[in-house]
């Protein structure tokens, strides 16, 4: 068919962006003082009666407020809706071919914290109905949500049920899932798949009349396989929709080529970032979302495949952190299998493509023996940039001459800490030495200086128990001559009860906001210096002042050592 677009604004630009493989021969607008834009011949309205026996369908494509106005100048030409023209949105449910058929069965959500409040916002936004849905909690069983009843668990049969896991640490819960035979995509989801429906994901973001004033464009080039092999593209801090599950047959094209992931572009191409959570990401820090948007600026289409890739897919680790988990984490027999497994085809799919590899987002590198497989790979040949997130209990000479067997790629580390002495790091990283920590710091340290290493960061997540030791943690990162000291506010992983997390937490409730004590602590001279950044606590925290940016994990690293990704 050939097909006209009524319309050139930004909804028509986004629009053809979706939908490219339509023939679109002509647009229209009312007074355009051009003959071609976007690759299209343009043409005034008044022409269409010259034209439109070359036109099989118009598509009106424009804001809600001005759709009626463009329906009735058709109108008037004798057109009538259905037969003649359509409103673009007529075209958005032929996006959903792929997705989640729920056929009747009873939605149980399971979950009843952050990622659960995030999915109730999320449906009362775009309409979806999940009022009559029954709420599961193991540990909140009895309690309230939104009006439901919390139900525990036990309470549920697994018969006729679509479970939507909504928890940030979802391995065990889908485990559990699998074990009763439950398949995902027929008997469950997880709630940032679930609110991945393409046409409703291209409504958010094609109807969005905000525009910020820089331009990111990471979606497009940067992949994280994360729990059970869920991936997305960008942090999962930062979104959370989902692109699909390595571990469940779909290939990483198939999902890196997905609809999702195009409309997911689209919203960093026409710089509304519908998907991102602006609360978190310190781009959008003093920035204001009344800019002026150019038409005629190009939108940049995604990579091949992901060159930037972070991994984060088993929890093992060599610690339990009051922050994170009750006890030692060592995956072994069919887990251990499961995530090897996983990481063979991270090894196959992904790194051939790969220049900078991130690893790992969750548990520890040096313990985990899925981790292990991937850094110990002959497909490690193709990174050029490798950047390591560790505990750094683990890390010394030996480690670092097994990493060096397999690559020569530039290695980044950046080390999670979260304390400055040895009663709070050993209370809060429970399982932890300190001595043996400041050993391994000053050995990494050495290993900066010398150049071997291309970039060391020390990490601290700001609570209660810790935040008196923010200064002095950063004059130990001074005394060390290290790159950069990170602090970041306490999120809840589902560890804390609601009124456990407000104790704890350093910021008031709206997330934004320190609290007194924190505030001064943040008046010290030393938080102002150079290798301080105060990251998701946004107090003192000075907007980016960036106009482009290719990639944030590139991006974030560049910006305190230059030159690293030549």
């Amino acid at each position: 068919m050939k097909y006209a677009i009524y319309g050139i604004n930004r909804v028509a630009k986004d629009f053809i962006y979706i939908f490219e493989d339509l023939d679109i021969i002509y647009l229209l607008d009312d007074g355009c003082n051009t003959d071609r834009i976007w690759g299209i011949k343009v043409k005034n309205i008044n022409e269409l009666s010259e034209i439109k026996k070359e036109i099989d369908k118009i598509i009106i494509c424009d804001f809600y407020k001005n759709k009626n106005v463009k329906k009735e100048q058709l109108e008037r030409f004798g057109l009538s809706y259905g037969n003649d023209f359509l409103f673009e949105e007529d075209l958005f449910k032929d996006l959903d071919e792929n997705y989640f058929e729920i056929n009747g069965k009873k939605i149980v959500i399971w979950g009843t914290g952050q990622r659960a409040e995030i999915l109730y916002n999320w449906a009362n936004e775009t309409k979806v109905d999940l009022t009559r849905v029954t709420y599961i909690d193991t540990y909140k069983a009895g309690q309230g949500f939104k009006g439901h009843k919390i139900l525990s668990p036990s309470d549920i049969h697994f018969d006729n049920t679509f479970f939507i896991v909504a928890v940030a640490r979802d391995q065990e819960i889908i485990e559990l899932l699998e074990n009763n035979d439950l398949k995902w995509g027929k008997d469950f989801c997880t709630s940032a798949e679930f609110m991945s429906r393409p046409s409703l994901m291209l409504k958010q973001t094609i109807f969005d009349t905000k525009c910020y004033d820089f331009k990111c464009h990471t979606m497009l080039n940067h992949a994280e396989i994360i729990g059970g092999g869920n991936m997305i593209c960008c942090c999962s801090t930062y979104i959370t929709n989902a692109l699909g599950r390595v571990s469940d047959g779909d290939s990483v094209r198939t999902m890196w080529q997905s609809m999702q992931h195009k409309i997911m572009c689209l919203s960093n191409e026409n710089r509304t970032y519908s998907f991102c959570r602006k609360n978190m990401c310190p781009f959008f820090i003093g920035k204001k979302d009344d800019c002026q948007y150019d038409l005629n600026t190009d939108y940049q289409r995604m990579t091949k495949s992901p060159t930037t890739v972070a991994v984060g897919h088993d929890t093992t680790c060599n610690l339990f952190c009051i922050t994170c988990r009750d006890n030692i984490c060592v995956e072994k027999g069919k887990k251990l299998e499961k995530k090897i497994g996983l990481s063979d085809a991270i090894n196959k799919e992904v790194l051939p493509g790969c220049e900078f590899l991130i690893m790992a987002g969750d548990g520890e590198v040096f313990l985990s023996k899925a981790y292990e497989r991937i850094y110990t790979s002959d497909a490690m040949k193709n990174i050029k940039n490798l950047r390591f997130l560790t505990n750094g209990m683990l890390f010394n000479e030996r480690k670092w001459n097994e990493i060096r067997k397999f690559t020569d790629a530039k290695i980044m580390m950046t080390v999670s800490i979260d304390a400055a002495t040895k009663e709070s790091y050993e209370s809060i990283r429970r399982g932890g030495n300190f001595d043996i920590l400041q050993k391994n710091m000053e050995y990494a340290a050495q290993l900066r200086k010398k150049g071997d290493l291309s970039y060391l960061r020390f990490n601290f997540v700001v609570q209660k128990m810790n935040y008196k030791e923010m200064p002095q943690f950063v004059k130990w990162g001074m005394d060390l001559g290290i790159d950069e000291v990170f602090f970041t506010k306490i999120l809840n992983w589902g560890t804390y009860t609601t009124e456990e997390f407000k104790e704890i937490s350093m910021m008031e409730e709206d997330g934004i906001t320190p609290k007194p004590e924190l505030e001064e602590i943040l008046k010290n001279p030393i938080m102002d210096e150079s290798i301080v950044d105060l990251g998701t606590i946004r107090f003192n925290h000075c907007p980016v002042n960036i106009e482009e940016v290719d990639n944030y994990y590139r991006w974030e690293l560049q910006r305190k050592v230059g030159e690293l990704f030549d």
